[in-house]
């Protein structure tokens, strides 16, 4: 987190920041009529948040030149072996604030969230062309997250508030309101745990073809030999994922963990003396120490 604080901090970014904040001034000064009240505070506030985006995508270094052979690649298959890690957070909170900022404005979610996800697309294609940062799906996909957390927020005060002030909410809003709580939630959760759990299921699979009928007097035969590169190799075509094992007298154990952002699954390989098993667990299951 300090290298993200010491990019932020940096001259440049402060320099940036002052220029965001007065020309914000001047717009909302400029549509000081259109926004009276709390309003005006929502715009000035809407159009610095939205300036900080513009700072911390494509302003955080100097451009070094082009890239546009770049735009062929959008590492997708990050999408699939990503993890929750902190410029995934970054990404998601730096577009939450001027999402439900825009909602409260002009009361319109969707459009803000389709504005947002479009921005930041945009935002993909210019880093590449100006060698500031590097355009990758991830980074759409966790800023369209967080418009939608934004837009869902601004949409849930806006309720609340209308409520409070005896306005009529019909059933229909609420509805739209808490199915697209639902859905956001879903994905949220649904897809992680969809793709980790893909992952668990496919690597099981290969380990039964490849240890099925074995024992625990085949594994230590063969362990540090001919099945060390079996395993390698199982390794890499699955991963990436963090492996740990252990052997006693009793029992072999051999521990595969994918973490996708904040899911995890695991596949344990087991030899016995008699027999081999393969077991599939969850959580801290597969995230505890792993010892006899």
């Amino acid at each position: 987190m300090s290298n993200y604080l010491a990019v932020f901090l940096a001259p440049r970014m402060l320099l940036g920041l002052v220029v965001v904040l007065g020309a914000a001034a001047v717009l909302t000064w400029w549509r000081r009529e259109r926004y009276p009240g709390w309003r005006r505070v929502g715009f000035f506030g809407f159009c610095a948040t939205a300036g900080v985006v513009v700072l911390a995508t494509l302003w955080r270094e100097p451009a070094q030149g082009s890239c546009p052979a770049c735009l062929a690649d959008w590492h997708l298959e990050r999408l699939v072996t990503g993890s929750f890690v902190t410029d995934v957070a970054l990404n998601i909170a730096l577009f939450v604030p001027p999402v439900l900022l825009a909602t409260l404005l002009w009361r319109n979610p969707v459009r803000a969230t389709v504005a947002a996800a479009a921005g930041s697309l945009a935002i993909e294609i210019i880093q590449p062309l100006i060698e500031v940062g590097a355009n990758d799906a991830v980074d759409l996909l966790a800023n369209t997250i967080g418009a939608a957390i934004g837009a869902i927020g601004g949409a849930l005060i806006l309720t609340i508030t209308d409520l409070a002030a005896g306005c009529r909410v019909g059933p229909a809003r609420l509805v739209r309101l808490a199915a697209a709580a639902l859905a956001a939630g879903a994905i949220l959760a649904g897809y992680p745990a969809w793709v980790a759990g893909s992952k668990q299921t496919s690597a099981a699979a290969q380990l039964d073809a490849m240890f099925a009928g074995t024992t625990l007097a085949d594994y230590q035969a063969n362990r540090d030999t001919t099945w060390g590169a079996k395993l390698h190799h199982f390794t890499v075509t699955n991963g990436p994922l963090t492996a740990m094992g252990y052997r006693t007298d009793q029992v072999a154990r051999e521990r595969f963990t994918w973490t996708l952002y904040f899911t995890s699954r695991c596949v344990i390989a087991e030899w016995a003396p008699t027999s081999y098993t393969t077991v599939q667990q969850s959580g801290q299951d597969c995230t505890n120490d792993f010892h006899p």
